[in-house]
């Protein structure tokens, strides 16, 4: 056990989505992770194709971090013995 957990403040604020707009394209991603396997009437624009993979580049650094500093504890504390 080590990464499986992310703070619930870094999710916020991934989530925290100033416009209507950034928060249905966020909508969006969560569509499309069901639909767009099983539908082949899902569509998504570039534009919002772009934005996500934006948001899911972030996520991504997040997660870095967050486990990055897990392990860096772990290893501090097998250092204490």
């Amino acid at each position: 056990m080590g990464c499986e957990r992310i703070s619930a403040g870094e999710v916020r604020n991934l989530g925290n989505l100033p416009t209507k707009r950034d928060r249905a394209r966020f909508e969006k991603l969560k569509e499309a992770y069901v639909k767009a396997r099983y539908s082949r009437h899902y569509r998504i624009t570039t534009e919002e194709l772009e934005w996500l993979g934006e948001q899911v580049e972030e996520l991504g650094r997040v997660v870095h971090v967050v486990c990055s500093e897990r392990l860096d504890a772990l290893q501090q504390a097998v250092k204490a013995g």
